[in-house]
């Protein structure tokens, strides 16, 4: 089902780069007042591969994406960047607090065969979006490189991999650890052929969840694709994707987190006798009375919260609704039946903090605010089993993964 391998790594060379000066979070959840400060940070930051500046002299030759490609060439050729000597697997593990108790997620980063999801055990949960794929497409095809790995899960009960993996990190000193966000990132290079022919072995027959990257994957896919029918040779290294894997059965293993929705162009008196219809609607005049009830419900019903300004806060509970999907429900009927919105990629804002969500809306830019419980492990991954697919920014999985602390390189 999952066939991985490990491979010659590209690092940077902490002899003449101080690490925690070029890494970053994942392109996607990168603001433009984030992007300036990650360029402004060091020179050699890996934004400027990752998501480059776009400058009003722009061309077909001279754009984010080709200079992507001569920041990594010119950076390789300095020894900034330096492929390892030897095929490894990377364990990468991230200590943290969630909810005043310490957790530790660890995982691994290897290359795995890419196959396409509607014939594998490569199972995928989300929707995508075109303009995110032409993007990473545009720069995938000019630096010919995995800039950031694909974050993923499998199932193993018995747990034999972690137990590998924690063997080995025992009695070795992490190359790097870096401390960002309140997120403590460790990270080692593991090339002892035993071990990772047994990582291999075990992997074999799982499936393989993705949680973050599913647009990186689809790209990852389409230019496999490409390629094939333009290579006339067998060796066809873009067959494989760099990917990191984490055991979604290790109790504590993994947090996920929610991401609320803010909604612009919306009549708010419609709205409300619409919802009336399908919820109960309970008034509070506080944002953490309605955080707490949202925690607090653990019947099966859909409940949201809702934000309309002005101190107005709502808790909705459905009346009669067949979904097993809080994220579902609001994307099906709330968005798209009862506020009618055609076009969400220009109309609905994707929040992780619920301050900042009802911030815009005091504003004025927005008109609602959507508060939703996170996703469960359990059903992303029935979904996922499926064959089906869940609204986009149906999971936040905490904490992010670094970008920088390895690249793969056709």
């Amino acid at each position: 089902m999952a066939e991985i391998k490990p491979f010659r790594g590209i690092l940077y060379n902490q002899e003449k780069i101080n690490i925690t000066k070029v890494i970053t979070p994942p392109y996607d959840v990168i603001s433009p007042s984030m992007q300036s400060r990650f360029y402004q940070r060091d020179e050699h930051n890996i934004i400027r591969l990752i998501l480059g500046k776009v400058e009003k002299s722009n061309t077909p030759n001279n754009n984010r994406y080709t200079r992507a490609r001569v920041f990594l060439d010119r950076w390789l050729k300095k020894k900034l960047l330096v492929k390892d000597a030897k095929p490894a697997i990377y364990i990468y593990t991230q200590e943290y607090l969630y909810k005043g108790k310490k957790r530790t997620r660890l995982g691994f980063i290897a290359l795995m065969k890419i196959e396409d999801p509607k014939e594998s055990g490569v199972l995928p949960h989300e929707y995508t979006l075109d303009k995110p794929k032409t993007d990473r497409l545009n720069l995938i095809v000019k630096t010919k490189a995995n800039l950031s790995p694909i974050f993923s899960l499998f199932q193993d009960k018995k747990n034999r991999i972690n137990k590998l993996l924690k063997h080995f990190i025992k009695s070795k000193d992490p190359l790097f650890v870096i401390e960002a966000e309140g997120v403590t990132h460790k990270f080692w290079r593991m090339d002892n052929k035993y071990a990772i022919n047994r990582i291999k072995k075990y992997m074999r027959d799982k499936k393989i969840f993705i949680a973050d990257g599913h647009h990186r994957y689809e790209v990852a896919l389409a230019y496999r694709n490409k390629m094939h029918r333009n290579l006339k040779n067998f060796k066809k290294p873009m067959d494989y994707v760099m990917m990191y894997f984490s055991n979604l059965s290790e109790k504590g293993n993994l947090t996920i987190l929610s991401t609320h929705r803010v909604a612009k162009k919306i009549n708010q008196k419609k709205i409300k006798l619409k919802l009336r219809k399908y919820f109960y609607t309970k008034n509070l005049k506080k944002q953490e009375d309605l955080l707490e009830c949202l925690e607090k419900e653990k019947k099966k019903k859909h409940v949201f919260g809702m934000y309309m300004g002005k101190k107005r806060f709502y808790l909705l509970t459905s009346k009669n609704i067949d979904s097993k999907l809080d994220v579902t429900v609001l994307h099906d009927l709330i968005i798209d039946k009862i506020l009618s919105i055609k076009n969400p990629e220009s109309s609905i804002k994707y929040i992780r903090n619920e301050n900042d969500a009802a911030a815009l809306i005091d504003k004025g830019d927005y008109q609602i605010a959507f508060f939703l419980r996170p996703t469960k492990v359990t059903e992303m991954k029935a979904v996922a089993e499926k064959g089906q697919m869940m609204p986009q920014k149906s999971t936040y999985f905490y904490p992010k993964l670094l970008t920088g602390l390895v690249i793969n390189k056709f």
